[in-house]
């Protein structure tokens, strides 16, 4: 059978619409370990600035908004040896960075570029040493 032309277009394009479809939607949420669910659309995701250098993929778990944040000229002031650096979207009261406030002994030590920079302490970096007599 020939085909010479489309003598059903309104069923060819009820095929190709429907063809786009995948099923039953998906879940584009996860509940991150502060019990926030965290949309993982690309609409919703945040922008880290340029001046930050995070890693990871979440603090302090999987899929929190917050990051360790590593050394830069925006944040070597506030790196320590007996601490880990991290970032969170916003300010303090916002819901990630609050979680981390209030079940360690981290601190704000800064704001760069609309993110909250909290130090948390890994405890004492000489503990155990002997002094030096």
């Amino acid at each position: 059978m020939r085909v010479t032309g489309i003598r059903y277009p309104s069923a060819i394009a009820a095929a190709l619409l429907l063809s786009g479809c995948g099923g039953l939607p998906k879940d584009d949420t996860a509940t991150g370990s502060n019990g926030n669910s965290l949309a993982r659309t690309a609409a919703t995701a945040f922008a880290w600035p340029a001046s930050l250098v995070p890693f990871g993929d979440g603090y302090p778990a999987a899929g929190d908004s917050c990051r360790r944040v590593g050394e830069s000229a925006a944040t070597s002031n506030f790196l320590d040896d007996s601490a880990i650096l991290v970032g969170c979207p916003g300010q303090p009261t916002e819901p990630a960075a609050a979680a981390i406030l209030s079940t360690s002994k981290g601190r704000v030590v800064g704001e760069v570029d609309g993110v909250t920079l909290i130090s948390v302490p890994t405890g004492d970096a000489n503990q155990g040493a002997t002094p030096n007599s």
